[in-house]
């Protein structure tokens, strides 16, 4: 069985947590493409910087709420 890598994100997203905003992320997860209020809108602004297919995820405080 393939053991799946473990990605730490905190870094990563810290800085837009407090803003509680959606971010577009490169295919590698390790650079924010762009940032929006709502999920189209960070899909739109993703399209303008990049080719690529973005990883879309909430940045907010504390994840306890959320199932990934």
């Amino acid at each position: 069985m393939a053991k799946i890598k473990e990605i730490n994100l905190t870094k990563l997203i810290k800085p837009y947590a407090k803003d509680n905003v959606w971010l577009a992320l490169n295919t590698i997860q390790n650079k924010v493409l762009a940032t929006g209020k709502t999920v189209k809108e960070v899909i739109d602004n993703a399209k303008k910087v990049s080719k690529e297919k973005p990883v879309i995820m909430k940045a907010v405080q504390n994840y306890s709420k959320y199932i990934f």
